[in-house]
């Protein structure tokens, strides 16, 4: 018996019921409650990590590789059935709003070279489709036909019926190739755990003691090993994959995604063309990087956790069917894009090729999310021609915008009217791509004060409205609100807003004052 095996034994002895295969676990159920009681609030709260795939610089790079893809996938007197563009658990929908902004801006320059698509969010918790049903940021979309939603479980669903569109997507009914985006989507969904040396596969089984307690820092986790002949897989290409496993690896656990695997099989399955998946995800593709690796770490967010994602695993997939895999030449520490072309002859994809290669390979997420922790570091002494030149290569990112407004303001009196001007198209740039959920800041208040510091009263006053709609009254916003219409002579209107303050808080003294000196003068 392996040594290390026999090492590990002893962890089972005594427990035996209470030792389950990995992928059989409660952990996935908890995991799937916390989703589904916390909803949009698993994101607005910050509790789940969503940033670095869900803003402007990631969503273009996305869009850069699904117009490549179109643009392959393009002919003169083609049908006009449309492509669809899957997004596998898209959570809280920001990253939807974002990648629409920028493929319908590259499908505009294209200039028609590009059939038609309908973008499909999809999740299994409907609280989420109810929220992006009323979302004022998708509306527009969601009209113009272009953005559609289903009721998705990748765990069993074989079919997605669109909702707005009332189609049902079944098993060969779609004539163009199908785009599916998986983003922080592998990480968080039942896989298999393997423990495999010598040519022997061990199937990994867990303990949790208490597993009631939905916060895997507080878990008693523990292995065991049960030895397996034959691959518990009845698909050939997942069987395959097993067999190449056990005769490559040495003295490692390896996380299998055949949920995820299935999944994508399922997805394909609808189209006659094959399809395309684009998926971000702290993952490890090279196969070294799975060799003598330990137990995995589930990396606990609130209550629920995540998983390095095999990437290997998916690239031998996708080549096991004739497709071609793109992932990074270079070390990827944060997270990895990858590209998989699971179409015929994907060797002629070229434009998808050629825009893998600029915005991934090149010079890609990784790399602008490492400049960026250097701009954190100097923001205090950053000038006002590096804070636009960052805000420009973030594709005017909303959390580098805020985090650049204390610079902003501490500059504002050594602007001329040039750079005045430039704050507030850069404002309403920022503005355009902030897609609200319910977050703790008030983007459009902070906003509003640097406008009126820098002597912009009308486009202040637009923001503090802003602001009362998404988060409610707040008298210091009304009262900054006050003091525009002062600015910009509408005195009658700065006397109501003052006294609607003062019939909520008689005691605001600035309000009180400043009604004091307005009726004394007026």
């Amino acid at each position: 018996m392996n040594s290390y095996i026999n090492n590990q034994q002893n962890t089972k002895r005594g427990t035996e019921s209470s030792f389950i295969p990995f992928a059989q676990s409660p952990i996935w159920q908890l995991q799937r409650e916390y989703f589904e009681n916390k909803g949009i609030q698993a994101w607005s709260t910050g509790e789940v990590p969503h940033y670095v795939t869900n803003n402007p610089y990631t969503a273009k790079v996305y869009a850069n590789i699904v117009l490549g893809f179109l643009r392959d996938h393009y002919a003169p007197h083609m049908p006009d059935e449309p492509v669809y563009i899957v997004e596998l658990g898209t959570g809280s929908g920001r990253l939807t709003y974002h990648l629409l902004l920028a493929l319908v801006q590259l499908a505009e320059a294209a200039a028609d070279q590009i059939p038609p698509f309908v973008y499909v969010m999809t999740d299994f918790v409907q609280e989420n489709l109810d929220f992006w049903e009323i979302h004022p940021r998708l509306k527009p979309f969601f009209e113009s036909g272009i953005l559609d939603y289903a009721l998705f479980d990748a765990e069993k669903d074989t079919t997605i019926y669109l909702q707005k569109h009332q189609r049902t997507l079944t098993p060969k009914s779609v004539s163009q190739p199908i785009v599916a985006l998986a983003n922080y989507f592998f990480d968080a969904i039942p896989q298999e755990l393997f423990y495999i040396d010598e040519g022997q596969v061990y199937q990994t089984l867990i303990h949790l003691g208490d597993f009631n307690d939905p916060d895997v820092r507080e878990m008693d986790v523990r292995y065991g090993y049960e030895l397996i002949e034959e691959p518990p897989f009845e698909e050939p290409s997942l069987r395959q994959l097993f067999r190449q496993y056990q005769q490559q690896m040495e003295n490692s656990h390896l996380l299998f995604p055949h949920i995820g695997l299935r999944c994508l099989t399922n997805i394909k399955a609808l189209s006659l063309k094959g399809l395309l998946l684009i998926t971000a995800d702290k993952a490890a593709h090279q196969l070294e990087k799975w060799q003598n690796r330990p137990e995995p770490y589930m990396a606990p967010h609130g209550g629920c956790f995540s998983l390095t994602v095999n990437y290997h695993a998916l690239k031998e997939h996708c080549h096991f069917q004739g497709g071609k895999a793109l992932l990074p030449s270079q070390a990827s520490p944060g997270i990895t894009i990858g590209a998989f072309l699971y179409v015929n002859k994907p060797e002629n994809c070229y434009e998808t090729l050629l825009n893998y290669q600029a915005h991934v390979n090149d010079f890609g997420t990784d790399d602008f999310f490492s400049i960026k922790k250097h701009i954190e570091q100097e923001i205090p002494t950053l000038s006002p021609r590096s804070l636009f030149a960052y805000l420009r290569l973030a594709h005017y990112d909303v959390r580098l915008f805020r985090q650049f407004l204390p610079r902003f303001q501490k500059l504002a009196s050594t602007f001329n009217d040039q750079a005045r001007e430039e704050v507030l198209k850069t404002a309403q740039r920022v503005w355009r791509n902030y897609y609200p959920m319910g977050e703790s800041y008030d983007l459009a208040a902070e906003t509003g004060f640097l406008l009126q510091t820098l002597q912009f009263p009308s486009e202040a006053i637009t923001f503090f409205q802003w602001s009362e709609q998404i988060q409610g009254s707040k008298e210091e916003v009304q009262y900054q609100q006050a003091l525009c219409y002062q600015t910009l002579g509408e005195i009658e209107t700065c006397k109501a807003l003052l006294e609607k303050i003062l019939a909520h808080n008689p005691r605001h003294q600035p309000t009180t004052g400043l009604l004091n000196e307005l009726l004394n003068h007026h």
